[in-house]
């Protein structure tokens, strides 16, 4: 069975996504949408889709589309799925999936009453490293998890002009570098924080351009994390537990996770090569769509409305 995506939003994410759609068996790309027709076309003709509109709900009603992928800055996100689930499509939407908690239950639960798959695309989630480090923590081969350490910063020159620091378009670090390391340690953990604190320096536009974010588990682990706009961090992600650790390298498209014992020492690597981990997230949501699933496993639901949480607990603290 072959699955027929559309695009709404032709920036540099969707350039991503439509290359790699490429390269992934038993898909097509059906249509594609943006605000004005001919950059439509334009991407349509290079990317091989059948169809270019300049109204995102023709894309939303095509009969022809089974999965829309949403590649919108998430100021759009919360209306633009709404829309789709409303006409019974099934979403793939770019992180962060909104930025307020109650925007985040209430197109959740929809999506629960018009039975439609809805998932947030958090392909790190997706890539063989991080379910085999994930595999790791679980099986208890570090003993009981202590500490998470992530981060990830873009290092990108100030430009009052870029959307990351436009307030008006929900600019800043948090929703776009710190999704990234908050959603490495729930899903790593397999548990949401009980306890969210956090510290955020601003930059002249009055968006968090670097913050450091501490939260405290059920379970008693800990995780201690940074994002940001303007700095030059590790990307290096590490586990600590009672009898060892994980470490999970470049872990936004790492190819290569390690297992240490309580003595520091090595005791199982694992190395895997792929071009983009953009395909782990294709295809996995692919093998949803023809299974009739409704949610995803690796990104649940309720992972993506905690991460919600996050962003409106921090964002009270920091305003």
């Amino acid at each position: 069975m072959t699955v027929r995506f559309g695009i709404i939003g032709l920036g540099a994410i969707a350039t991503r996504f439509a290359t790699v759609l490429k390269t992934a068996e038993n898909t097509a790309l059906t249509a594609v949408a943006s605000r004005e027709m001919a950059r439509s076309e334009k991407f349509a003709k290079e990317y091989g889709a059948a169809k270019a509109y300049d109204n995102y709900m023709d894309l939303i009603q095509d009969e022809e589309v089974d999965i829309i992928y949403i590649a919108l800055t998430h100021n759009f996100h919360y209306d633009i799925v709404k829309k789709c689930i409303l006409n019974g499509k099934a979403v793939l939407c770019e992180k962060p999936f909104v930025t307020s908690q109650k925007d985040a239950a209430e197109l959740i639960a929809l999506a629960k009453e018009k039975q439609v798959l809805l998932m947030e695309a958090m392909w790190t989630r997706c890539i063989p490293t991080f379910q085999k480090a994930k595999e790791w923590v679980t099986k208890g081969f570090i003993g009981k998890p202590q500490l998470v350490q992530a981060a990830f910063c873009f290092n990108i020159p100030f430009d009052k002009e870029h959307r990351l620091f436009n307030p008006d378009l929900a600019g800043g670090g948090l929703y776009d570098a710190g999704v990234y390391p908050l959603e490495f340690a729930t899903g790593i953990l397999g548990e949401n924080p009980v306890t969210i604190n956090g510290i955020a320096h601003k930059c002249a536009t009055g968006v968090d351009d670097f913050s450091v974010i501490n939260l405290g588990f059920e379970s008693g682990a800990l995780a201690s994390l940074s994002c940001g706009l303007n700095a030059n961090v590790s990307q290096d992600a590490n586990v600590y537990g009672t009898e060892g650790r994980v470490i999970v390298y470049d872990f936004l498209g790492s190819h290569k996770c390690e297992r240490y014992d309580a003595n520091n020492q090595l005791v199982e690597s694992f190395t895997v090569e792929f071009e983009d981990g953009f395909l782990y997230e294709i295809l996995h949501i692919c093998e949803l769509f023809r299974g009739k699933k409704l949610e995803s496993p690796l990104i649940p639901l309720s992972d993506t409305r905690a991460c919600a949480e996050i962003f409106d607990t921090l964002m009270d603290q920091w305003n």
